[in-house]
């Protein structure tokens, strides 16, 4: 039997060895192993530290080790093959036995390749072969020819390799280079430290000797990440490839590392690489960076701050972060005004408020952050991250509230010195056939509180009949809507709140519905909303209303504004009409609306209260004026016409308004108070009214909540003002000073954009291209700030009608509110209850109120819907409505910089009480319950108890599912239908019926689009699904069991694809 025995090493032949340790000195060097001892093994991987020394294998590496294998064996021979270090010499010995004695075969054998094939003879039974590895030295200048290869033009069988004329010069030349290196005179300078990868510059490491010498100087280089594990290390993708080894030439004293980065697209902290010199204490530490420190790479985060929930501050301001390309240290600004108390601190946060910066009040210009690890962020590069992705706010912490009053998640935004105008946009293309629907779809949802099918038909035969351009059909169709008689919501509530008192008053004592003192409150109001929003012809009207009072907002949180459903009705129906005017005289109409004074408190606002030496003792209100300016108008920071923003010469975002500006547009609004009152106050007499501070007046007599407010001119500061650039002179009435300043506030250069940007949000997309908004800006502009040619330029520009934008870029669209998302799915499936509009007739509703409803409208006697929806009609938490418009929720869309303001109402909770109102109407057979009408099922009364229900209509449905399966055309299902009775692929297009016609309703069609058959894809999981509902029963001749079938299968459709996420987004 023939064995393979172990290997051995022979001992060290011409080795340098200056410190003595029985390891040659290059190998030392080349392999940093100057430090090592030679009897361990630090690799593990069974030769000690000398014995690799001896072979010349890396110490460091349990791969590379002195070894080799039997390749072949035949009857004469054994061939052996071994990984071989260049310039050693490799020599079988052979044994009977592992006990040897070992005999050698024959003379070492020198390699210069890196690879050895040796051969044995092969004799007796079995014998044990090992190879032995020495050193050589073929010129005898006692440098080892292995390590005469691994120096840079060393020449192995010349002992004076570079001329000098002194026999074995190299052994001199080679004990310098190693004492150089132990002696700590090889310098490094990083003349250009730091690499980036945007324009691919590299950081170059300068390696200097003491001075130019004959011969070259190898530089054994090994690489390194941050020993601060806080730190990030560079990896090899981060650069490309470097070499092991650095030559310093003959007669030059220096040489340069280059290290070349290699882009991606991170955004990442400086990465750390280190360069060791091997046998000396030479490590310098480099960076890659994704960009130069310099202005033009600096990424601009912004915080809005915001009154902290609960607090009651009307406080507010601004706070950026400047981060400069590379990420390092950050700045960090902060600006704010109105606090209700004085300033205990603040500080830069994590999102869960763990302090990362503390900003000193000297330092609000410009505080220095350094991006670096804290108790919450066990690295510089979760840190980043974290600011990156909205998971970083600051926080304003005052003396009355120390848990913070305001504060405000920095997010992305994007500012320039210079304003460069945006490209125009690509040509449309023509639609036809389901993608014509879907955009047809697509433009409805934008423009109204949802589609229905009447609406889709209507707009699909006007496109044809303007020969395939949708754009001209849509704009037909705008110019129609904002033609239509539009129904009033004032209106409405007076008969309503008629019909409850009078009914109520009639109705004998002993009826549990009798109350002859009933006050209707506010709910009325919100019913009639309810119906605007559902029935209401000119959905265009209605929804510009909705936008607009999410930007003009007022809510019935102020408990006198919900007690007085007149004022506020009348306020919505002024919103309703502004849509279609200009936004001069919109803004006019809310800055004297009695609603928006009590809101915003300069209802009955007089002038300064001086003491008898000049001094203020009241000033005036400054809530208006801060917010005419702030949320009505020009917005916190100036901006390019394209709604980016207008950065100063410091990078920073420029303030349109400081504290001076708000104190002096507070005396502008001065001396206003209700115009008229009913006298008596429980009466319908109106009479002018002479009191400043007239009281609220009376429920349900509220001419002067309906009424614009008129000045008093003793209340007015007429002194000279002069605010935001516009000086207002001395001696002006009230009124002339209100319409100078709205006048500037309309006409300003900021009011288009800022304005334009929220009705984009509100209507189609949270995220406008600074395409798109420009052009809308500018239309906006050029009409005079006409609000019904904006919100056509809205609703017709390219981005907005491009259905491949919309399904390309994920930044496209908009999260649905939950009002609208539920309104939509009522309005697509003719939800209605059984309580007719006309009745109301007898209360007073005008004739020609009602005539501009179809016949036959119903009511929609909708409650609070706060805790299923997160939104009741006009009762928003705060001035800045339910959601901030900048939020983003922390993660993966803040980190892209997309804006999703709705995600603000999600939590864990009202993702499920949303989709349950849906199942509600789904699965209950009575469907919604409303709020019953008094005495409602009493005789001679036709209707129910549940009539106030509101009900979707399924029969529309299972009629898409019958016209596929119904060959005969009797209305049922069954064996009658001879093709497609029992037949599970007639079964399969009757369900994908009704699922695709759901799915174009509530999704414009995204899921057929974007899934289409393919198994295990969200449309064939549904439709799946559906086929799997009582499929054991498809066999089933009983008509009525087809028919209940068919019911389950349109109600899991409806279910499945209304709860989906392509349901929620608005594309």
């Amino acid at each position: 039997m023939l064995l393979f025995a172990t290997l051995g090493l022979a001992a060290p032949l011409h080795a340098v060895d200056l410190d003595g340790d029985g390891m040659c000195d290059v190998w030392e060097t080349r392999f940093r192993a100057t430090a090592l001892a030679p009897e361990d093994d630090d690799d593990h991987d069974g030769q000690s530290n000398a014995e690799e020394a001896k072979a010349g294998t890396d110490p460091l590496d349990s791969t590379s080790v002195h070894r080799a294998d039997l390749a072949a064996l035949t009857t004469t021979e054994a061939r052996i093959e071994l990984p071989a270090c260049p310039g050693k010499r490799y020599q079988v010995f052979v044994a009977g036995s592992p006990a040897g004695p070992w005999l050698p075969l024959d003379a070492p054998e020198l390699c210069l390749e890196e690879t050895l094939e040796l051969t044995a003879p092969r004799s007796g039974d079995h014998r044990f072969y090992r190879v032995a590895v020495t050193d050589a030295d073929t010129d005898s200048d006692g440098v080892s020819d292995w390590a005469e290869l691994m120096l840079n033009g060393f020449d192995r069988t010349n002992g004076d390799s570079f001329a000098s004329g002194t026999l074995g010069q190299d052994l001199a030349d080679v004990t310098a280079m190693l004492q150089a290196l132990q002696n700590g005179d090889i310098a490094a300078n990083a003349g250009s430290p730091a690499a980036y990868e945007k324009d691919l510059s590299p950081a170059v490491i300068t390696f200097s000797r003491p001075a130019p010498a004959a011969y070259p100087f190898t530089l054994f280089l090994s690489y390194g990440g941050a020993t601060d594990s806080t730190k990030s290390s560079a990896s090899k993708n981060d650069h490309e490839p470097l070499p092991g080894q650095l030559v310093i030439p003959a007669g030059v004293a220096s040489a340069d590392l280059t290290i070349t980065p290699l882009a991606d697209t991170r955004a990442e902290v400086p990465e750390q690489l280190r360069v060791l010199v091997g046998g000396s204490p030479v490590d310098v530490t480099t960076t890659i960076c994704d960009a130069a420190p310099v202005s033009a790479n600096q990424r601009l985060l912004v915080g809005y701050l915001r009154p902290i929930t609960g607090t009651g501050s009307l406080g507010g301001g601004l706070a950026t972060v400047r981060l400069p390309g590379d990420n390092d240290v950050a700045t960090v600004t902060v600006s704010f005004s109105n606090l209700q108390s004085p300033v205990n601190s603040t500080q830069v946060q994590t999102i869960d408020s763990a302090i990362l910066q503390s900003v000193p009040p000297f330092n609000y210009g410009g505080q220095s952050w350094p991006i670096r690890a804290s108790q919450s962020y066990a690295t510089d590069q979760q840190v980043l991250d974290a600011l990156l992705s909205g998971n970083v706010k600051l926080t304003v912490f005052t003396e009355s509230h120390v848990g913070g009053e305001i504060e405000g998640q920095f997010d992305l935004a994007q500012g320039s010195t210079e304003f460069q105008p945006p490209p125009d946009p690509p040509v449309l293309a023509t639609l036809a056939g389901d993608e014509l629907d879907r955009e047809i779809v697509r433009f409805l949802t934008q423009a109204t509180f949802g589609p229905t099918d009447d609406d889709v038909a209507a707009l699909r035969a006007s496109v044809a009949a303007h020969g395939g351009d949708r754009i001209a059909a849509f704009g037909e169709w705008i110019d129609e809507q904002f033609a239509l008689p539009s129904p009033s919501l004032l209106d409405y509530t007076i008969a309503a709140n008629r019909q409850e008192i009078e009914v109520r008053a009639a109705l004998p004592i002993e009826h549990p519905d009798y109350n002859p003192n009933f006050d209707p409150n506010h709910n009325n109001r919100r019913r009639g909303w309810w119906l605007l929003a559902c029935h209401a012809p000119d959905q265009l009207r209605q929804r510009a209303a909705f936008a607009l009072s999410e930007i003009f907002v007022i809510s019935d949180g102020d408990a006198l504004i919900k007690n007085r459903s007149y004022g506020a009705a009348h306020y919505y129906d002024m919103l309703r009409t502004g849509a279609s005017g200009t936004y001069l005289d919109l803004l006019e109409g809310v800055a004297t609306h009695p609603v928006m004074g009590q809101y915003l408190s300069h209802l009955r606002n007089g002038k300064a209260v001086l003491d008898g030496e000049g001094n203020v003792l009241i000033s005036p209100d400054e809530n208006f004026a801060r917010e005419i300016m702030q949320l009505f108008s020009i917005g916190l920071v100036e901006l390019h016409p394209d709604g980016t923003l207008k950065l100063g010469p410091d990078g920073l975002p420029i303030p349109t308004y400081d504290q001076n500006d708000i104190t002096e547009m507070a005396r502008v609004f001065t001396g206003w108070s209700f115009a008229v009152r009913n006298n008596p106050s429980t009466s319908d007499t109106v009479v002018t009214n002479t009191n400043f501070n007239q009281g609220n007046g009376s429920e349900r007599y509220e001419a002067q909540w309906t009424n614009p407010m008129a000045m008093f001119a003793d209340y007015h500061d007429t002194d000279a003002k002069s605010a935001l650039g516009l000086d207002i002179p001395a001696g002006q009435s009230g009124e002339q000073d209100l319409d100078d300043v709205v006048g500037f506030l309309a006409n300003h250069p900021n009011t288009a954009p800022f304005i334009c940007r929220r009705i984009i949000q509100r209507m189609s997309s949270s995220n406008p291209s600074a395409g798109y908004l420009y052009r809308v800006s500018n239309v906006f502009t050029a009409s005079g700030g006409n609000l019904e040619q904006t919100i056509k330029a809205v609703l017709l520009d390219p981005e907005a009608r491009s259905l491949g934008t919309a399904e390309t870029f994920a930044g496209i669209g908009k999260k649905r509110e939950p009002i609208l998302r539920y309104l939509a799915f009522l309005r697509a499936f003719g939800g209605r209850s059984e309580l007719l509009l006309s009745d109301l007739s007898a209360f007073g509703y005008p004739a020609t109120e009602l005539a501009k409803f179809p016949a036959g409208t119903t009511r929609v006697r909708m409650g609070d819907t706060d805790s299923s929806l997160g939104q009741t009609p006009q009762a928003a938490p705060s001035v800045f409505n339910w959601f901030l418009p900048d939020y983003s929720p922390a993660g993966l869309l803040a980190a892209n910089g997309i804006i999703s303001p709705e995600f603000q109402l999600a939590n864990e909770s009202s993702v499920f009480t949303e989709i349950n109102r849906a199942y509600t109407l789904i699965y209950s057979s009575n469907g919604q319950g409303g709020t019953p009408v008094p005495a409602q099922a009493d005789p001679p009364s036709t209707y129910s108890s549940t009539s106030d229900h509101v009900t979707i209509d399924f029969e529309s449905l299972h009629a898409l599912y019958l016209d596929v399966v119904d060959t005969n055309g009797d209305g049922l299902f069954n064996s009658a239908d001879t093709t497609t009775f029992d037949n599970p692929d007639a079964i399969r297009d009757a369900c994908a019926a009704v699922l695709d016609h759901i799915d174009l309703m509530l999704c414009a069609g995204t899921m057929k689009a974007r899934y289409g058959d393919t198994a295990g894809l969200p449309r064939r999981i549904v439709l799946d699904a559906l086929t799997a509902i009582r499929a054991s029963r498809d066999d089933d001749d009983d008509a009525a069991i087809q028919a209940d079938t068919i019911h389950d299968r349109v109600q899991a459709a409806l279910w499945l694809v209304s709860s989906s996420p392509d349901a929620v987004i608005q594309k």
